[in-house]
């Protein structure tokens, strides 16, 4: 009977002590994963940023880009530079042994080494995104309605600071839940496994107005495009010709191709952070390994977005590819727009006369008598 009683309250015993290794997560510590990320983040950061800031240069030399479109797309660019360089995971092992702590070390997650800039400038693309294919929808689809919800070349500039104002307020807790914690040693903000119970509210809230809302509008609208242009044919019956038709085709692939691409990386971490926030915090904790490998895989995707931009442009649209090249090749970019149209309207003039030349050639040569004959 005391054997029976001491086994029971040995089993208790282990049992309970169990209990309490379960009770929280373990401290963070560097492994060679996070040496290997933080080497491919360093890849495609350094990548990155030279190819975004190609784009902008790009633009910027030709007049003949200077559009809403291509702006808003310089806006996204800039988005991605900032994801890019305020990228907490490239930097987080050199961080490790040497973070601040207290007041200094919190401001510094909350500015550098936590999540805080990097979501407002994902949070911009998003909207960027958005606000593209819902001006290219009106544009395209609606050409008659445009003129009330046509983003005008001079108000861009206003759209975008509306973008980046939304994008600050969307992550304005972020700044607020992000400081360091000694006891794991390591930057907590609401998406951490050890904290991200404790923001089930906003974490959700953020996936779906960044996410799940952005892509119904984008799929709705570039599904309307695709059909006017590949289907129905009606975007093209309204162009003015073949090299008008061309053209939207060409644009309306490579924004569905930026589009696909980003949501291709971003989706994975949205359904990633609901299926955390919806689960128990004693199954996090016991699966702290295999989450945390997951995801720390899908913040890697998010941040290769901000890398593969610049490759679709380069890749899809004539005008960037040949803007790279003559960067590349130190040379001037091409003649103002000015100086194009009155090329292109000169070049006009002189086909049409040269085409009613021809048309009323033979008329004249009935007319004209043969003088030779006649002498």
């Amino acid at each position: 009977m005391d054997l029976a009683e001491q086994s029971v309250q040995n089993s208790s015993f282990n049992a309970s002590s169990s209990q309490e290794k379960l009770v929280d997560f373990r401290r963070f510590d560097i492994q060679t994963l996070d040496i290997l990320f933080g080497s491919l983040y360093a890849f495609i950061v350094c990548v990155g940023v030279v190819g975004n800031c190609l784009v902008l240069a790009v633009v910027k030399r030709t007049s003949s880009m200077h559009s809403t479109t291509n702006y808003l797309l310089v806006n996204l660019a800039v988005a991605d530079i900032i994801t890019l360089l305020w990228n907490p995971r490239t930097y987080s092992f050199a961080f490790y042994s040497s973070h601040p702590r207290g007041t200094l070390g919190d401001y510094l997650c909350k500015l550098f080494t936590g999540n805080g800039i990097i979501g407002v400038a994902i949070g911009a693309s998003v909207l960027t995104l958005s606000t593209i294919a819902v001006e290219r929808y009106h544009a395209l689809v609606k050409p008659l309605t445009a003129g009330k919800l046509k983003i005008q070349f001079e108000n861009v500039r206003y759209v975008i600071a509306g973008i980046w104002s939304i994008a600050l307020l969307i992550n304005l807790p972020d700044f607020v839940a992000n400081r360091f914690d000694a006891k794991y040693g390591r930057c907590i903000c609401p998406y951490s496994l050890e904290s991200i119970t404790d923001f089930r509210a906003h974490v959700l809230c953020t996936v779906f107005f960044l996410g799940g809302f952005p892509l119904l509008i984008l799929g709705f609208c570039y599904f309307q495009i695709i059909k006017g242009i590949f289907f129905e044919k009606t975007i093209m019956g309204q162009a003015q010709g073949q090299e008008d038709d061309k053209s939207k085709r060409k644009l309306a692939k490579l924004l569905l191709s930026v589009t696909m691409a980003f949501y291709t990386c971003y989706l994975p971490y949205g359904i990633f952070m609901s299926f955390l926030t919806l689960s128990k915090r004693k199954t996090l904790i016991e699966n702290q390994n295999s989450y945390t490998i997951l995801l720390k895989t899908v913040e890697f995707l998010v941040t290769f977005s901000s890398f593969l931009n610049p490759v679709l442009y380069a890749f899809q649209s004539s005008n960037y590819r040949n803007g790279f090249v003559k960067i590349c090749r130190f040379k001037r970019s091409v003649l103002p727009a000015k100086e194009n149209s009155v090329t292109f309207n000169i070049r006009d003039f002189n086909e049409k006369q040269n085409k009613i030349f021809r048309m009323a050639e033979p008329r004249l040569s009935l007319k004209i008598p043969n003088l030779s004959e006649e002498c």
